[in-house]
């Protein structure tokens, strides 16, 4: 950030050298309260050295002195070259540096400190800041100060005599009490003043033309960008220009389609993308669909582009039924990015996608299941060195978003096209390295079947008993009311229960309960606090339950409904085959692998899913339902017959399905 915005001339980093100073050896409880150096941030330290060298930025570190120390050195050498120093740092120490030509940038809160700001700020001089440190102390650095002079009072003492030394040369002037503290405090006092004092003359080697700005290892950043997944730096050191020259058409009239049909049916392989209104594949409508037949070129065929003075397009109808034959041949190879997306949005507008060969997000996802993401974005950067441009560049963003359709045209060409031809350019690298590191297999045979499956259980959906919901909605509302009365009988008032403040104000000031652990705002209420003190009183064991009440109502009783996909009747959730670093699968929008079960609450809700083909569900005890689904897949008529309201039939009917003896069944 600094390079690329302040633009200096000459730019060096200094690291704190492992091991202990002179500070250390004269004063060994220096900074000994500080708590051990996390490993999470240790570990960090050596991939800044790393990043830091691949800028090609020198950088300087003493045994026995800090980086304050180095960089005040650094700074004064600049300063006999008549160079101008900024030192960028969030360390108040560095302050004492400040002068003519050295200034300190604290780049978080972009405040620029100069000789004049710090004598408004501190009303003391740069200069005679180690003076009123001397006084005050560091508690974090553990300099012990003069105990019982605080700031107020070292800096009226500093503008007065001047310094430190002056001081006490003068103590007779100062009256009362604080002569006696000052005079009691003098030894500590000169020690935190040296403890204090930055180090202008450390014995290094440095030329400071060798620290001028020039040309940085561009790969060696890259590559390490990507090792640590710097998704947005990466973006910025890549250029967005298209090296290659590339070759994207808008198809507008029957003879274009024609020839590019015709293109289509005989190629072995194309990728496809599809552009439509939402993100869902079971509400989204077909905006345009693009096709890539070899790297650098594509075709769009924009179909439903509705806003004012948008151009004549084929209609989709004629489109998609030209198309048909085309996509249902499986002889002929479908390459995509999130594939599944448009099998699923296509298959709702009567064609069934066959000859699904390659997904770049899949393949990313097995070359690499630890990667935070794999969109197609990211996978160009990481494997073309490419920029591609951001949906939201196109749609906006947040209430100014607009959908595909309402684009012009000639801004989705290049973006669409490149779609489908980046797919191409990344299966040609990506396929070859799925087979040398010996994943075709799973790629292949494992993972793109699977997308198939998923496909068509996203597209069955589930269905929920919306009546049985609502009617629990109602439940769960009148529940609520019952605790909220408890918890304000047991806090002796009525109270926002939501709000943290005052939360915090019944439990810690009124009822005087012990204080676990502070956030910036106060004392923590969170539920990991609330179960620590519920055993010394009954409110925070109402919270809990009230919290869980609320967030079961709002998360699944009063949101699955919303979600009912309106054309099918179903809730129509995603499967994610690309999130898990372990291999499983995921569910979002809405997630199904989280519906509750450990408590009761949580049961009543899983007794709104409906299972569908054909099983018969005799008692109206939904807690049977698996047992009956059991009982079907079986083929067991008589035990798709039982009631199962009795344990011993529960024990025979588990041990009959499971094939194992009776003994072996728990009730559970």
């Amino acid at each position: 950030k600094i390079l690329w915005e302040q633009k200096p001339d000459y730019i060096a980093v200094c690291f704190d050298f492992p091991a202990p100073t002179f500070r250390h050896k004269e004063f060994a409880e220096y900074k000994a309260t500080r708590k051990e150096t996390p490993d999470e941030l240790r570990q960090q330290i050596p991939l800044a050295y790393k990043v830091v060298k691949a800028f090609n930025i020198p950088v300087f570190e003493k045994e026995g002195y800090e980086a304050d120390d180095v960089i005040g050195t650094l700074s004064k050498k600049a300063s006999k070259e008549g160079i101008e120093t900024v030192i960028v740092t969030g360390d108040k120490d560095a302050l004492q540096l400040v002068d003519n030509s050295v200034k300190v940038l604290n780049e978080p809160k972009n405040t620029l400190y100069t000789e004049p700001i710090i004598k408004e700020k501190m009303e003391v001089s740069p200069g005679q800041i180690i003076d009123l440190m001397a006084l005050v102390g560091d508690a974090s650095d553990n300099v012990p100060g003069v105990k019982g002079v605080g700031p107020k009072t070292a800096t009226e003492l500093i503008r007065e005599f001047g310094s430190l030394e002056n001081l006490y040369q003068n103590l007779s002037k100062v009256k009362g009490k604080l002569r006696e503290k000052l005079e009691n405090g003098r030894e500590n006092a000169f020690l935190s003043k040296r403890l204090v004092t930055l180090e202008k003359d450390v014995p290094i080697e440095v030329d400071i033309q060798d620290c001028h700005v020039g040309e940085f290892d561009r790969e060696e950043l890259l590559r390490v960008f990507r090792e640590l997944e710097f998704k947005t730096l990466i973006e910025e050191l890549i250029p967005r220009e298209e090296k290659h020259e590339v070759d994207y058409k808008g198809v507008f009239n029957r003879e274009e389609f024609e020839a590019l049909a015709g293109e289509l049916g005989k190629a072995p392989l194309i990728s496809l993308d599809l552009e439509t209104t939402a993100p869902d594949p079971m509400r989204a409508a077909i905006v345009g669909i693009s096709f890539a037949l070899k790297p650098y070129a594509a075709f769009y065929i924009p179909l439903a582009h509705s806003y004012l003075g948008a151009p004549q397009q084929l209609e989709k109808k004629y489109v998609l039924e030209k198309l048909k034959p085309i996509l249902e041949n499986a002889e002929i190879k479908k390459y995509g990015q999130n594939i599944k997306y448009d099998l699923i949005v296509l298959s709702r507008e009567g064609i069934n996608l066959q000859g699904i060969y390659f997904d770049s997000m899949i393949a990313s996802y097995v070359l690499n299941p630890s990667k935070m993401n794999h969109n197609l974005n990211d996978i160009a950067l990481e494997y073309l060195n490419y920029k591609m441009t951001h949906l939201s560049e196109l749609l906006g963003k947040g209430k100014k978003a607009v959908t595909m359709d309402r684009v012009e045209v000639e801004r989705v060409i290049p973006y669409a096209c490149c779609d489908a031809d980046i797919v191409l350019r990344l299966a040609q690298i990506m396929e070859r390295e799925l087979r040398d590191k010996g994943l075709a297999n799973l790629f292949y045979e494992v993972e793109m079947p699977l997308l198939e499956v998923l496909a068509e259980m996203e597209m069955n959906g589930v269905i929920i008993d919306k009546d049985y919901l609502s009617g629990l909605s109602q439940d769960f509302s009148g529940r609520l009311r019952e605790v909220e009365n408890e918890i304000y009988k047991f806090a002796g008032q009525e109270f926002n229960i939501n709000s943290p403040r005052q939360l915090s104000f019944i439990l810690f000031e009124k009822l005087k309960l012990p204080v676990v652990s502070r956030t910036k705002t106060g004392p923590s209420t969170s539920e990991e606090v609330l179960v620590q003190i519920a055993e010394k009183h009954k409110l925070p064991h109402l919270i809990i339950e009230y919290r869980e009440l609320q967030k079961l109502k709002s998360t699944y009783i009063d949101a699955l409904p919303e979600m009912v996909n309106p054309e099918t009747g179903r809730l129509h959730t995603s499967f994610n085959q690309t999130v898990t670093a372990t291999g499983r699968l995921s569910s979002s929008e809405p997630n199904l692998q989280n519906i509750p079960i450990r408590t009761e609450e949580g049961r009543k809700i899983r007794r709104a899913f409906i299972p569908d083909r054909g099983c018969v569900f005799v008692s109206a005890d939904y807690s049977q339902i698996d047992l009956r689904v059991l009982a079907h897949i079986s083929g067991d008529k008589s035990l798709k017959d039982a009631f199962f309201h009795n344990e011993d039939i529960h024990r025979r009917t588990a041990s009959e399905i499971f094939g194992v003896s009776q003994d072996e069944v728990t009730p559970e």
